[in-house]
């Protein structure tokens, strides 16, 4: 019966969805701590009201606070006081930055002529180091009742120590990102107004806490002097009301005041209409505007910036027309030719009156230049250009990737080569290009102006995931299948033998136990007893003894515990059913005695499927931590981003281990692990070192250094496993043997394990002509032709014969009683030949995998003793008929028809070649009859020639078969048009290469 309690989960998930309560419903019907939307239109209308009715100077006036908004009440202890101070230390930014002409412009009693040029529209992103303001000394800390804010829950008030965002170190980082609003007092035709509306996300870090708290905030820009005043709205503090209250001066304050008339009943005239639903629209908070039913209060901030001259300095100023077109041509572009446009350079003062902490931003005139330039940034539209460059480089790097990962593929086209690879680092690969594609979309969520960037980098990553990656883990997880089997009935076997050996040590303790009984009662009762033998004529290790009560055993008063006097179990001969841990593939496996032996363990006892299904768990498990990390505290975010990076980058890990443990020097290309690696530490170079990435992350050249290092020392270890041997840096007892195909071969051993195919002079090895071979080979088919004996090059060397091509190899032998050669050259030299444990010797580029398949087996033959072991298994020969006309001879031989029939020999010659290398070393048989027309090099000229016109292969029956129908053909155009003594030769050779085979 199917197994369906996985459906239960999804059920109760829908469950839960459709008929769970509404938590928003249940927490303001029980709670009553949310007002209502009547309530607080009431409470914003009653705050605009006194604002329209205010004057400059009420929030300092000499009799108190005649100002009937919220915060403003003498009984909650803010330290007012200290707004005066921190406007006075504003003013001499304005004046640091602008001069005496901004002072004059802050007054009203002149233009902005005689002003530096300044930046209109200011939506960026500035970041920069904050520090402890000098007007901090004479703001005091305000000393409030926590009781009074504290939210109440259901068993009453929480304890409340301190407010939210209450910065208490020294120093740290600030980031600043602008938002463009609409200016509601803007000129229809200029679009330019004096004070326009804007909006900002600020960051504060603190350096000592590692805490990070965001805020946004609201507030007027004034163009003009390139000042803007923002500050934070809640329950707490109406500010968005207090806002022109903040300024520098009365005529700003009309300016303000003017503009947030405004917005502020247009806002509410949205409210009422049900456009907005929001009960604050001016929220302090980021991510979401409503508050929580339990949300601590937060430190209320009042935030002064000041844009300084875009060249950072009063003296070297730029042009305002020229700033003007780069502003213009950057908000809408014709094409124009543009010079890189300078950043903007704003000075920061934050003051909280409800937390008394004043802050600013670090740089001149206080401190030097190079311990700070205050905020700093790239204009929005500069942003964006460089992401869409900075994009269209990580599209690259990712079309590189999978590019790479293509030749691979078509690199690793065998069961072989593919089982060599490592399962695990193609997954750590595709989950890289999986993660980057998500978080492209996720980025493209936040930044508008880069979506369709975002998204076309995006789908590429997932097509070189899905498509790609996907693909080739399939075809190493079909080739490793034979692997997984042996692993799961070496699994079985051991499972089998630990319950037999449970059960042995069953019996024993059983009989053990029946022996002392069977003492016991039969000992004579005497205060020392000494424990009895038992008859000679018991068997111990039998079963309990029949006269032997079980079924009352419970009920006497010394019985022994249930294990031991417990019926045993009936042997029915039945097969135990195993399940593995994932639930899958249900192995019979049989764990009765005697001659019984366990079947075969299902390979596919994990499918595909269910690795697919993990792979995208992995994923979105990964992005879930990832999101949620965003908001843990410095330190810990970036441990987990650094061991997040380290992980990601430790892709050529498994492949080392696999090298390792099935002992095989080439799995990969060179060509595709240098450039993976390289391509994938580009992301980790931008974010790590470039100054200006796209989430403004802090540059850590030392982590990028210990990642870089990391990642090369597996490069350097993979690229070493192949030249110098896969377990050079491992003792050899901490993998499992394995034999060594590339042997140091030793003068003193021959007779013993030197190779076969010695060349040695002789004096059937002299030189022939082709046409006598050939006459040899067809009295005996089977009879090689006589090698001509070189002498090595070097010394220490000897010349053997490939088992594969028949060619001449020359490898290095150590003399007897010499040491050996572990120089590189010595190393470089062993890895151009392979020996089997049955002492063939071969090139090692036509062995090709089959040292995988020794590795996988118990047998070390190789393909030469046994066909088990060749790339593919030989089909039966098809019968071969010869003509019935074959005993009639010609009337006239043609003088064309030995070279037509020796370009069908051609063609035939190059399928067997493209059939396999077994097939490859039979075709000789046919090189005996084309040596009396054809020279060895002529012969490999026009095999590889016939090769390239070759049909499209299908399989290597096709092959052979394509083969004998063109050899057929030469037979009848020898016999019909040319010499019938040739076409019979061509039918022995052909013979000959069936026999070969057969």
């Amino acid at each position: 019966m199917a197994d369906r309690r996985g459906v239960l989960i999804p059920l109760l998930i829908l469950t839960w969805f459709f008929f769970g309560p509404d938590p928003a419903r249940q927490s303001a019907a029980r709670l009553q701590q949310r007002p209502s939307i009547e309530h607080v239109l009431a409470e914003e209308e009653r705050s605009l009201w006194a604002l329209r009715n205010s004057s400059y100077g009420d929030i300092n006036s000499p009799w108190g606070n005649v100002l009937n908004l919220t915060g403003l009440e003498d009984d909650r202890g803010y330290a007012w006081e200290g707004l005066q101070k921190v406007q006075e230390r504003a003013k001499g930014r304005l004046q640091y930055a602008l001069g005496d002409a901004g002072l004059k412009v802050l007054e009203g009693t002149t233009g902005g002529d005689a002003l530096p040029a300044l930046y209109n529209n200011v939506t960026g992103h500035v970041h920069g180091r904050w520090v402890r303001s000098k007007v901090q000394d004479s703001v005091h800390i305000p000393k409030l009742n926590m009781s009074t804010y504290a939210p109440v829950s259901p068993f009453g008030p929480l304890a409340l120590d301190t407010f939210g965002r209450n910065i208490t170190g020294t120093d740290g980082d600030v980031r600043v990102r602008f938002h463009e609003r609409t200016p509601y007092d803007a000129d229809t035709i200029t679009g330019v107004a004096n004070v326009t509306g804007i909006s900002a996300e600020m960051t504060l870090q603190d350096s000592q806490s590692g805490e990070e708290v965001d805020l946004e905030l609201y507030g007027a820009y004034d163009i003009q002097i390139g000042q803007a005043v923002m500050t934070t709205t809640s329950s707490k503090m109406a500010g968005i009301f207090m806002l022109p209250h903040f300024t520098l001066s009365e005529h700003t304050f009309e300016s303000a005041r003017k503009m947030l008339n405004q917005s502020i009943a247009q806002t509410i005239r949205s409210q009422k209409a049900g456009s907005s639903f929001s009960l604050n629209p001016w929220s302090s908070n980021v991510e979401d505007n409503t508050r929580a039913a339990f949300e601590a209060p937060q430190c209320e901030v009042i935030l002064y910036l000041q844009q300084l001259p875009p060249s950072g300095s009063r003296t070297v100023a730029i042009s305002s027309k020229v700033l003007a077109f780069l502003e213009r041509e950057m908000r809408f572009p014709t094409g124009a030719f543009l010079p890189s446009a300078p950043e903007l350079r704003f000075s920061m003062l934050a003051f909280s009156p409800d937390c008394g902490y004043v802050l600013e931003s670090k740089g001149e005139p206080d401190f030097a230049a190079q311990d700070g330039q205050h905020l700093t940034g790239p204009k929005i539209e500069v942003l964006q250009g460089r992401g869409r460059h900075h994009l269209l480089a990580f599209a690259v790097a990712i079309g590189g990737q999978f590019t790479l990962l293509m030749r691979q593929m078509r690199e690793a086209n065998t069961s072989s080569m593919r089982s060599r690879i490592s399962f695990y680092s193609i997954s750590l690969l595709a989950l890289g290009d999986g993660f980057a594609g998500i978080t492209f979309l996720f980025i493209g969520l936040a930044v508008r102006g880069l979506w369709i960037n975002l998204i076309a980098t995006a789908f590429l990553a997932f097509l070189s995931v899905m498509f790609f990656g996907m693909r080739f883990l399939l075809d190493i997880w079909t080739a490793q299948a034979p692997e997984r089997a042996i692993r799961a009935r070496e699994e079985a076997e051991e499972e089998r033998q630990r319950q037999e050996r449970f059960r042995a040590t069953l019996e024993r303790l059983r009989a053990e136990r029946l022996q002392r009984e069977a003492a016991g009662v039969e000992a004579p009762a005497s205060p020392a007893t000494i424990p009895a033998q038992p008859p000679a004529d018991v068997n111990t290790l039998a079963p309990p003894p029949a006269r032997i009560d079980t079924a009352n055993v419970d009920a006497a008063p010394l019985s022994l515990p249930l294990p031991v006097v417990a019926q045993r179990p009936t042997d029915t001969g039945a097969a135990a059913v195993f399940m593995p841990s994932d639930q899958e593939g249900l192995v019979a496996t049989q764990t009765g005695t005697g001659n019984q032996t366990a079947p075969d363990v299902d390979a596919s006892s994990t499918s595909f499927g269910s690795i697919y299904i993990r792979f995208y768990l992995v994923l979105f498990a990964t992005l879930f931590m990832t999101l949620n990390a965003i908001s843990w505290p410095t330190g810990l975010r970036r441990a987990y981003f650094t061991i997040l990076a380290l992980i990601s980058l430790s892709f050529w890990v498994p492949q080392i281990s696999r090298n390792v443990q099935r002992n095989c020097r080439k799995a990969l290309t060179l060509e595709f692990v240098i450039g993976q690696s390289l391509l994938r530490l580009i992301p980790f170079i931008y974010f790590y070192a470039y100054k200006d990435n796209v989430l403004f992350a802090d540059r850590q050249p030392y982590i990028l250094i210990a990642l870089a290092a990391w990642l090369w020392i597996q490069v350097v270890l993979l690229a070493s496993q192949e030249f110098i041997g896969p377990r050079w840096f491992i003792r050899h007892d901490w993998a499992p043997p394995a034999y060594d195909y590339h042997p140091i071969l030793r003068e003193d051993e021959e007779g013993a394990t030197m190779p076969l195919g010695l060349s040695e002079p002789t004096s059937s090895s002299a030189p022939t002509s082709p046409l006598a071979e050939r006459r040899a080979s067809l009295s005996s088919p089977m009879t090689r032709r006589g090698s001509i004996a070189k002498e090595a090059k070097g010394k220490g060397k000897r010349v053997y014969n490939c088992a594969i091509c028949f060619q001449d190899l020359e490898v290095p032998v150590i003399e007897a009683g010499g040491s050996s050669d572990t120089t590189v050259a010595g190393i470089l030299a062993r890895r151009s030949y392979m020996v089997t444990a049955c002492r063939h010797i071969f090139h090692s580029p036509l062995f090709g995998g089959l040292d995988e398949k020794h590795a996988m087996t118990s047998s070390t033959s190789d393909w030469v003793c046994d066909q088990k072991h060749t790339l593919h298994e030989p089909p039966p020969p098809p019968p071969y008929e010869l003509p019935p006309d074959y005993d009639d001879a010609p009337t006239q031989p043609s003088k064309h028809a030995l070279d037509t029939a020796l370009s069908h020999l051609a063609l035939a010659i190059a399928a067997l070649y493209r059939a396999g290398p077994y097939y490859k070393r039979q075709s000789e048989n046919l090189w005996f009859f084309v040596a009396g027309s054809w020279s060895r090099e002529e012969y490999g000229r026009q095999v590889e020639k016939a090769g390239r016109g070759l049909p499209k292969r299908e399989s290597v029956l096709r092959d052979v078969g394509f083969a004998e129908g063109k050899v057929r053909e030469a037979v009848d155009v020898l016999w019909r048009e040319g010499d019938a003594r040739d076409a019979r030769d061509l039918v022995e050779a052909v013979e000959g290469f069936r026999a070969g085979y057969l």
